[in-house]
């Protein structure tokens, strides 16, 4: 038997973007993107870059990306 935790966690993680509207592309783009500037970003210049990820969408989908990076940086996963 399969364990869905990590399909949970994943929910959870991206749950503000559902909730600001994003379908399952849009949000596995913005995730993408993440990655990559995480990867080639300096350590100075990586806190703009994720920012800019989702500097050309409406402002709840900016706020939800910031509580997606919170969730992912600074929070317990739920039940953990």
């Amino acid at each position: 038997m399969e364990s869905t935790a990590p399909q949970q966690e994943t929910a959870w993680l991206v749950q503000p973007l559902v909730d600001a509207g994003l379908g399952p592309g849009e949000i596995q783009v913005l995730v993408t993107r993440l990655g990559f500037e995480a990867v080639v970003a300096d350590d100075r210049g990586v806190d703009i870059r994720i920012l800019d990820v989702v500097g050309d969408h409406p402002s709840d989908v900016r706020a939800a990306w910031l509580e997606v990076i919170d969730r992912m940086t600074s929070r317990p996963l739920p039940g953990a």
